[in-house]
């Protein structure tokens, strides 16, 4: 393939003529903690690195200076990184990177190096995963070396970039809060509230049985998948699997306003999560680790409300109170339907359940950004920290 103007090929791949390329060990020394464990403290003074994701805390440092730390074996060896600039501890199997010379600047090498690690580390090994790093193994990588006010206007760029995705996701996280703030507040039985039984507003019914492993594959008919259920309060009609039926086989079809629950999980608080179907779909099925419920009038009870009032604090502890078990815990269909719950009028539940619906299509816009400025960002850094796009 033809070179652009202005580019070489190298070990590393294809670069700007004017950027060098450099061993690790040539611009920065690697090395190692010396602390364990045993020596965190809870409200410790200084951050402290282990080998996880985790930071913990202690009232002692070694170290004041801007690092890269990444993980020398165990959990996260090989994806998680940090950028350092101040005092700090580190495990004995965390290594760090620091004492840049004065042709690196130390937040560029973290973007470059944490973007680039993983697939250097498996091209040096015969395995099929990282799970330990030698320090020899770090300091023989070559990596690519933009002018310092290059490496600087990049930098900046995807620091901005950051900043513009942490904002968002504080926003996120914001509008979160409120909506929980909004379900404990708008959930709460009043004065006029109606107490009844599941029993008494609806009935239930089983997902998909007598099924083997041969009829999901290039299955024909669509079904509710378990995380549908488990990770959305309104299914997600774009989100089905698909299963195989023999000619006049009888299984239960999903239809609109019916109201779905998986019957068990590894923690009480996890049992009995709900969603609800608000649109029609023809010969639509149920997962057979879930329970359907089908209300006898719509017109009086909510679904949509009913799924909002089972997620929400009122509705997870009645839940977390039915489920049963010791390492697993399940929901008793006939428990089930004993379950009393207090029920606002009709026209309250719409507009409870409008309420919190246009809360969620709000945080739904906001991830769709943050996903979006995510890919962005991605692009921004395949580009910038090769070459193929110029700051300066």
């Amino acid at each position: 393939m033809e070179l652009r103007a202005g580019y070489k090929n190298t070990e590393i791949g294809v670069i700007p003529e004017d950027w060098k390329v450099e061993k690790i060990d040539d611009v920065l020394k690697v090395s190692t903690g010396s602390k364990n464990t045993q020596d965190k403290l809870k409200d410790g003074k200084y951050p402290f690195f282990v080998r996880s994701q985790t930071i913990e805390r202690i009232n002692s440092f070694a170290y004041d200076c801007e690092a890269v730390l990444t993980a020398g074996d165990g959990v996260g060896t090989g994806k998680i990184f940090h950028y350092v600039n101040g005092k700090f501890e580190l495990h004995q199997r965390v290594y760090i990177m620091n004492n840049f010379k004065k042709n690196l600047l130390g937040h560029f090498f973290f973007l470059y190096f944490s973007n680039n690690f993983y697939d250097r580390v498996m091209q040096m090994t015969a395995k099929s995963s990282v799970d330990s790093v030698r320090r020899e193994m770090i300091a023989e990588m070559q990596i690519p070396l933009p002018p310092l006010p290059e490496q600087t206007a990049i930098a900046n760029l995807l620091s901005d970039t950051d900043n513009l995705l942490q904002t968002l996701q504080k926003k996120i996280a914001k509008k979160r809060l409120i909506k929980q703030g909004a379900m404990q507040e708008l959930l709460k039985p009043k004065e006029d509230w109606v107490e009844k039984s599941l029993g008494e507003i609806g009935k239930t019914f089983g997902g998909l049985s007598g099924k083997s492993k041969k009829d999901f594959r290039e299955g024909k008919y669509p079904y509710i998948p378990f995380m549908n259920i488990m990770t959305n309060p309104i299914i997600d009609k774009s989100y089905f699997d698909y299963v195989n039926l023999s000619k006049g086989e009888s299984q239960n079809k999903c239809t609109k306003g019916d109201l779905f629950f998986n019957g068990s999980s590894e923690t009480p608080e996890e049992v009995g999560l709900c969603s609800v179907l608000l649109v029609e779909i023809d010969n639509l099925y149920l997962n057979s680790f879930c329970f359907g419920f089908r209300l006898f009038n719509q017109s009086e009870i909510s679904g949509l409300y009913l799924s909002y009032f089972f997620r929400s604090p009122i509705g997870r502890k009645h839940m977390s109170l039915l489920a049963q078990g010791a390492t697993r815990y399940n929901l008793s269909k006939a428990n089930f339907l004993k379950l009393e719950i207090n029920l606002p009028k009709s026209k309250e539940q719409n507009k409870i359940a409008t309420i919190l619906s246009d809360m969620d299509i709000e945080i739904e816009s906001l991830e769709k950004q943050l996903a979006k400025y995510k890919q962005v960002k991605q692009g921004l850094m395949q580009n910038l920290l090769t070459g193929k796009i110029r700051l300066v």
